[in-house]
């Protein structure tokens, strides 16, 4: 294009040379060039371009991200940065792949503009941030005047994320988010997706999306993240996702306030691999940054400090079960011999020499797969008296469910009547 004008302007003043045609003329043609379109090819941006964002704008806080969603709106004109990033805002926010923006204003620095304006429309909402892939723009722009036309990806698309709203309703809808603190919402979802997920990039949808972990009940690092920041916001619970490295390679996770406090949460590390069924791990459940500096690295400056250790009883548990405000444990420290401990004073009590897996209770009693006697079917009760093995064969998976007691056996599933003991 710009070779085109430079022709077009030489043979108009070779047609004529004279100083008061030629000026006119020329006036006339870079009058044109400014009203007119310069067209340009911006190269691919990808989602990493974003990472280095702003303390300021990756701490967004549930209640602005929610007033967000409630005023999501295409702006009539896009006269400034602000208004441009509610333009890439609302277009990410319906999952549109093509779209143009047209936008009036000084253009000197229209490419500076716009990735300015992707990156706050970016930070707006961590979930819509996360499942961003790589971008294209085709620009082209007068003085006063651009056209922007965007070719975006994503990892999922408005369809599955109207299945992943269904789901995540219906999964909340088990639990009365009113009676619950943050400390229960958040072991909720942790225990709810690790239950629920097998670590794979085996996958139909992209592994790294929520709905992929929802739908194939598989996925990585980043879908397991992604849920359970979609889970926690909706359960109230202020969450960001957080995007680092271990020592496999880059890594995503999620930070989460509870009691005002900030803490890390590690659903894709408290899932055991190869997938242990119902097994819950909590080694990274509500840590603290010192503990999660160990083996995780991220740019703190952009997130916010978590320095309380209020939950790091949390680590020593494996196949958690909470009931009646206790929580009964095989204590990684002490042999995964069976614990209980008493939520509201943090009384930690042993009750039992057993090691104890896939932990369930019914009433006053607890049932366990007793890893000191062949990993039998056990049960004692929740004072820890009158332990005993009531079914001499290999167990796992146990599940309490409408007054059977289900468990795996070698020759496949199988359940007891708890009402016959």
């Amino acid at each position: 294009m710009l070779k085109r004008l430079t022709i077009f302007i030489i043979l108009l003043i070779m047609i004529k040379p004279a100083y008061d045609f030629s000026k006119e003329i020329w006036d006339k043609a870079v009058q044109w060039i400014n009203e007119n379109e310069i067209a340009q090819n911006i190269e691919n941006i990808s989602i990493s371009d974003i990472k280095e964002s702003t303390k300021e704008a990756i701490q967004g806080t549930s209640s602005t991200i929610s007033a967000l969603q409630n005023t999501i709106h295409l702006p009539g004109k896009v006269q400034s940065v602000e208004e441009l990033a509610d333009a890439f805002f609302y277009h990410f926010s319906q999952w549109e792949t093509d779209f143009e923006i047209q936008y009036a204003g000084d253009t000197s620095n229209i490419e500076e503009l716009i990735q300015q304006a992707v990156e706050e429309a970016s930070q707006r909402d961590h979930y819509i941030l996360g499942h961003l892939g790589d971008r294209k723009v085709a620009l082209s722009y007068g003085k006063s005047k651009a056209s922007i036309k965007v070719h975006q990806q994503y990892l999922t698309n408005a369809a599955y994320e109207q299945y992943v709203d269904e789901q995540v309703a219906s999964i909340l809808s088990q639990v009365n988010a009113n009676t619950m603190s943050d400390f229960e919402k958040v072991k909720f979802v942790n225990d709810y997706i690790v239950k629920n997920t097998v670590y794979s990039t085996n996958t139909v949808l992209s592994p790294h999306s929520a709905a992929a972990v929802l739908r194939e009940h598989k996925g990585v690092c980043q879908g397991y993240a992604l849920l359970a920041l979609k889970m926690l916001r909706e359960l109230g619970v202020e969450t960001l996702y957080v995007v680092g490295e271990v020592h496999t390679g880059p890594h995503a996770w999620n930070l989460v306030k509870v009691n005002g406090e900030w803490y890390h949460l590690d659903v894709t590390w408290n899932d055991p691999v190869p997938d242990r069924g119902n097994a819950v791990r909590y080694q990274y459940f509500l840590v603290d940054d010192a503990t999660m500096k160990k083996d995780h690295q991220w740019k703190e400056g952009n997130y916010p400090k978590a320095t309380s250790k209020t939950y790091a009883f949390m680590a020593k548990m494996d196949h958690a079960y909470e009931q009646d405000g206790y929580m009964y444990y095989s204590n990684v420290q002490d042999n995964h011999r069976l614990y209980r401990l008493n939520l509201s004073t943090g009384e930690d009590q042993r009750l039992t020499k057993s090691r104890a897996q896939y932990i369930v209770g019914d009433g006053e009693w607890i049932y366990f797969s007793n890893y000191s006697n062949g990993a039998y079917l056990a049960r004692i009760r929740t004072d820890g008296s009158e332990e005993s093995i009531i079914y001499r064969e290999k167990v796992s998976n146990l599940l309490v469910q409408d007054g059977y007691l289900i468990f795996a056996t070698d020759d496949g599933l199988k359940k007891l009547d708890l009402g016959t003991f």
